[in-house]
């Protein structure tokens, strides 16, 4: 059987999409542009049965009910915060994500901007005087696997490192790690890092009043995290400071790159030649399993 698959993911590098085209006899067709809305999403997916998704595109019932060929989704990314996996489980339509591909690069790149920050290298300079790393209080909220690799840098760092988790993690408190409920965390630390999932909104207004004045916050995560209007009026205190990187969103980028004291980057932090190299292998990977199965029940 030669499927048909629909790619909207603009950020597959070239042997990546060499592989693909050889999965089936049908074309596929490689986006430049992201869909602008369900009803492009719906026209681009046209017929496929196998559609490979982007962390910003939206699978949903109404989307499925429009498309009712497809029974293969693959995410090109981890979080599935736009993915209905329960009307999928429900259609038994097959999923699959993309983990522990651009941890680490996120992490090195939010140590770099704290280096610059600290150091005055750049628009900003945290304190009048230039500081190192070491020994300074970070607090990481959330020990997925985004904040180990943050954890894991901070610790070579040799900075105090503190995490708040849903669960803890024995393992880590052993290296060095102090686990602090999050209120106790927040008045504790020099240095916030938010590594929660996509969307997960974990800083309210009276969170945001727990800060020490002077501190940093720094998004790792994707999405919306954070009470808006807490984070304006925390941030308009002088000798506050705030990190961000694209995986924030565009909306986020519009609200916030303007502001005095927020180094908002205009890429985002994980995407390297490596982390898109390893993307593409584990995404066709994922494919190819799935073809295997297909074709043994077939």
């Amino acid at each position: 059987m030669s499927h048909k698959i629909a790619v909207f993911d603009t950020r597959l590098l070239p042997e990546a999409k060499d592989k693909l085209q050889t999965l089936t006899a049908e074309p596929v067709t490689f986006p430049t542009t992201r869909c602008e809305g369900e009803q492009d999403f719906i026209r681009r997916t046209a017929d496929a049965d196998i559609v490979l998704v982007g962390p910003w595109d939206k699978v949903t019932s109404s989307y499925l009910d429009a498309c009712p060929s497809i029974r293969y989704v693959g995410l090109c990314g981890n979080t599935t915060a736009t993915i209905d996996l329960d009307v999928l489980a429900e259609r038994n339509i097959t999923f699959s994500n993309v983990t522990r591909y651009g941890d680490e690069p996120t992490a090195e790149f939010i140590f770099m901007q704290l280096t610059r920050l600290t150091r005055g290298i750049g628009q900003y300079q945290w304190k009048p005087e230039q500081h190192e790393l070491m020994g300074k209080a970070i607090g990481i909220i959330g020990l997925g696997a985004l904040g180990k690799a943050i954890a894991e840098l901070a610790l070579a760092y040799k900075m105090n490192v503190s995490y708040y988790s849903l669960h803890r993690k024995p393992a880590w408190e052993g290296r060095g790690l102090r686990f602090r409920e999050l209120a106790e965390l927040l008045r504790s630390i020099e240095i916030a890092v938010i590594s929660s999932p996509t969307n997960m909104q974990v800083l309210s207004k009276q969170s945001f009043s727990l800060l020490r004045p002077g501190s940093i916050l720094v998004q790792a995560s994707s999405g919306t995290v954070f009470d808006g209007f807490a984070f304006r009026d925390w941030i308009a205190k002088e000798g506050n400071y705030a990190i961000f990187d694209k995986a924030a969103g565009a909306d986020n980028y519009q609200a916030y790159k303007g502001l005095s004291r927020v180094l908002f980057a205009d890429v985002i932090a994980g995407d390297t030649q490596e982390t898109l190299e390893r993307l593409g292998q584990k995404v066709i990977a994922n494919l190819i399993e799935y073809l295997r199965k297909d074709e043994a029940q077939a």
